[in-house]
């Protein structure tokens, strides 16, 4: 049996994105399983491990205070910066716009016109086409209901009343 993985470049760099935290569910959960089932790449991964565990260790350089200026001085002398002029285009989103807007405005004033003509319209009578009769008839027929207005004002429902008006409801009253 072999102590050396046979890992390529793919796999070193799948097992370094593992480690990175960089992979997916399923891909991470595949690396997993490989390093479980194959102690020779389990001791690989360990020993890349405790590599970059020690890499915390090394002292850390300094920059510079004017490393920042300098680098984008060099970057810009190299890709000099391009200046984009505003060529004059022939715009016409006003135009389109202005169609829309009309476009809506025949639409609902066709629609309009139409449902005026074309809806029925519901017969009114004024009062003065009333009979007096007529009226007064309607009148007397709700006599009772006008001048108990008042009463009436101070119930919710029509069935709060006729529950009033069951017999009894409040008992005998003999």
């Amino acid at each position: 049996m072999s102590t050396q993985p046979n890992l390529s470049d793919d796999d070193w760099a799948e097992i370094t994105a593992y480690l990175d935290g960089e992979l997916d569910g399923k891909r991470s959960r595949a690396v997993e399983s490989r390093i479980s089932k194959e102690p020779a790449v389990r001791a690989e991964v360990e020993a890349l491990r405790k590599t970059w565990q020690m890499l915390d260790y090394l002292p850390q350089p300094a920059t510079s205070t004017t490393f920042t200026s300098r680098t984008l001085e060099k970057v810009s002398v190299l890709r000099p910066a391009v200046i984009k002029t505003k060529e004059p285009r022939f715009r016409i989103p006003w135009a389109f716009a202005a169609c829309w807007a009309a476009a809506v405005l025949i639409a609902g004033s066709i629609g309009f016109t139409g449902v005026s003509l074309l809806a029925p319209r519901p017969q009114l009578q004024s009062q003065s086409e009333m009979d007096a009769a007529d009226v007064d008839g309607k009148l007397v027929k709700d006599l009772r209901v006008i001048e108990n207005k008042r009463l009436y004002e101070h119930v919710d429902t029509i069935d709060f009343l006729r529950e009033l008006d069951m017999q009894d409801l409040f008992g005998d009253d003999s």
